[in-house]
């Protein structure tokens, strides 16, 4: 039998005698999927998008970006992950459960950021979604332009710690 894409097979023989398989190395290239998972659940008009803590610095939305392009090449989009919040209190669960790492969150009305031409893409799993559109430059102005608030989060963890 033939190891799965992406993996090696093995000559080990305390193995399943039947497949030996072992992940890639670090470093070693993994196939990538040629799109994102697209939910297909509509998000609300009113809807709040809690983005990433990296206060829009455009360096970072750019490499962010570029590596999305690179990882869904098919897509034909640039993105940057973001997660979906109905109110400000999803926004606090948000902070406190996918964002701790960040001492400062952006959040986005969706209805604003299609205003600016980024489209709210629901990826992966719920709350997931990517904000994402064809040129690079067009996605980063746009989210760099568009009204938003800045907060600091109120449960920022420096390395895991509080």
């Amino acid at each position: 039998m033939l190891a799965p894409p992406g993996c090696v097979a093995s000559h080990n023989p305390s193995a399943r005698p039947d497949i030996h398989v072992v992940p890639p190395a670090y470093g070693d290239s993994v196939p990538l999927e040629p799109v994102p998972r697209v939910r297909l659940v509509a998000i609300p008009d009113d809807a709040v998008l809690v983005v990433r803590g990296d206060e829009l610095d455009p360096r970072i939305l750019r490499a962010d970006a570029t590596r999305f392009r690179r990882r869904f090449e098919e897509w034909g989009r640039y993105g940057v992950s973001g997660f979906l919040a109905a109110n400000d209190d999803e926004v606090d669960v948000l902070c406190e459960t996918r964002l701790e790492r960040f001492a400062d969150i952006v959040v986005f009305r969706r209805a604003d950021l299609i205003a600016v031409g980024v489209e709210v893409v629901p990826t992966f799993r719920r709350p997931h979604i990517t904000l994402a559109h064809p040129d690079l430059d067009s996605l980063v102005n746009g989210l760099r332009s568009c009204e938003h608030r800045e907060l600091t989060n109120p449960h920022f963890q420096r390395d895991g710690t509080s």
